[in-house]
């Protein structure tokens, strides 16, 4: 995907931008942080839900959380209900590798923005940036 400089320029933030990654893969955890990083946004990573869940009874609100949806324990979509509870302004993306049959299944009802793997990094940012297409 081939982006001009009036789209790019929209994808960075000018102020900071908080961003909470919860991923089991420590690899794509990693490169997901680095990433979002290196792009002007502040990140934290958790492995499992319940990490990140403690960390948000402890009072942070980021505007974005890049939620997996196969996590141990708590999957991605229990989280993200009880992240809409616990920090409604806080806008969560699933992404997932699952096969889109089971994925329609499973969000049905339910509106969250989701992104397949492998993650296409400016389609995040575009989402994350409301300028992606639906």
């Amino acid at each position: 995907m081939l982006l001009n400089t009036a789209t790019t320029s929209r994808l960075y933030p000018a102020t900071p931008v908080d961003v909470v990654i919860v991923e089991d893969e420590q690899t794509s955890r990693r490169v997901l942080d680095r990433l979002l990083l290196a792009s002007g946004y502040r990140t934290v990573s958790f492995g499992t839900a319940e990490e990140a869940l403690s960390w948000f009874d402890q009072g942070p609100r980021p505007q974005y959380a890049v939620v997996d949806l196969d996590l141990p324990g708590m999957n991605g979509l229990q989280f993200i209900d009880r992240l809409r509870f616990h920090s409604p302004e806080t806008h969560a993306i699933l992404v997932t590798a699952t096969d889109e049959q089971t994925l329609t299944r499973k969000t049905r009802g339910l509106h969250v923005p989701y992104l397949r793997k492998p993650l296409d990094f400016n389609r995040l940012l575009l989402t994350m940036t409301g300028t992606a297409d639906p």
